[in-house]
């Protein structure tokens, strides 16, 4: 799917082989950047959006249990839902600890269509 109104930088920010600051081609990318950029901002982390973010990062200080998971889960589907519930349509999202390493699946699709798509987290303590 095309980009439909303009360009929208890339995520993460990055200058491209032309010199200039890279750009998405698709709706498809952008969207995902934008869950990306979502999921990996703490809350408070911006200045005048304190409720913004998703907290994933923070997990990389948390112990992988079930207890971690399922605040994950609340933090990212409550995160989704008030940025980007305009643009996806949230269908699952999965958060499995196995020992020390905590994965979080997500599986959306862009608002008003029908093809899905995955976004993946891992992180392995130590």
């Amino acid at each position: 799917m095309k980009l439909q109104n303009g360009k929208h930088l890339s995520f993460p920010f990055r200058v491209g082989n032309d010199g200039r600051m890279a750009t998405v081609r698709t709706l498809d990318e952008h969207v995902r950047d934008e869950l990306v950029q979502l999921i990996l901002t703490n809350n408070a982390e911006r200045p005048f959006l304190v409720d913004f973010g998703g907290g994933v990062r923070r997990l990389v200080f948390e112990g992988a249990d079930d207890v971690t998971g399922a605040v994950a889960k609340a933090t990212i589907t409550q995160a989704i839902n008030d940025w980007l519930g305009h643009r996806v349509v949230l269908e699952t999202i999965q958060v499995k600890t196995e020992g020390s390493t905590i994965s979080i699946d997500i599986s959306y699709r862009l608002a008003g269509s029908a093809d899905s798509r995955a976004l993946r987290f891992q992180h392995a303590g130590t």
